[in-house]
């Protein structure tokens, strides 16, 4: 376990581009609606978001809660390779891996990673509610599945968040892909802030 120092505070220094990625239930009206998370397992198995994932994260710092980490060493046996595996949690002693970078909180790794080109965000629910709701993300990077699964973490409210809903995020690329092999049908939806619009 290591933590790098802040990095100092720079008069008008860029900060990273700090992007929330998630795979998300789009089931308006039930319960399923908005969906990430069933334990420490997903609601699906989707190999193409998968490989999304990996190609979108690498090289990055990824910034996660413990539950997340833990269903991440549950999944793949240990941290995710080629990145920095970032941790938010307010009990330290319980994160105990070499190479993992433990913060007690969101502005603390945030500051961490200042010269980093750009910060991902991979949950879970209250992770992702702090970025969405202090304004933070400059992109939103969303796997929308479609379909009822059960689970039991949910991705916080987002879709006033949007353009069409008056919010900040403008859809700025979306790739399809229907049901087959017995897969859900699935979206790849990207969204960027709209510059000049204030947190929501």
């Amino acid at each position: 376990m290591s933590t790098p120092s802040p990095a100092p505070a720079g008069g008008g220094r860029q900060r990273p581009e700090v992007v929330v990625i998630a795979a998300v239930a789009e089931a308006p009206g039930t319960p399923s609606d908005r969906l990430i998370g069933d334990g420490l397992e997903l609601p699906w198995h989707l190999p193409t978001d998968f490989k999304r994932f990996k190609t979108l994260t690498t090289g990055h710092p990824l910034v996660m809660g413990r539950k997340t980490f833990e269903s991440l060493l549950h999944q793949n046996g240990g941290p995710l390779p080629n990145r920095e595996n970032v941790v938010l949690t307010r009990h330290p002693t319980r994160v105990d891996h070499p190479g993992i970078h433990v913060y007690s909180g969101l502005t603390e790794a945030l500051d961490a990673f200042a010269d980093a080109e750009r910060v991902f965000i991979g949950g879970g629910a209250g992770v992702y509610r702090s970025v969405l709701d202090e304004g933070l993300a400059d992109r939103l990077e969303l796997t929308f599945v479609e379909g009822e699964f059960s689970g039991d973490t949910f991705f916080p409210p987002y879709r006033h968040l949007l353009t069409p809903q008056g919010g900040p995020y403008e859809l700025a690329s979306r790739e399809r892909f229907p049901a087959a092999d017995g897969r859900p049908a699935f979206r790849f939806d990207t969204y960027k802030r709209i510059r000049g619009h204030g947190t929501p």
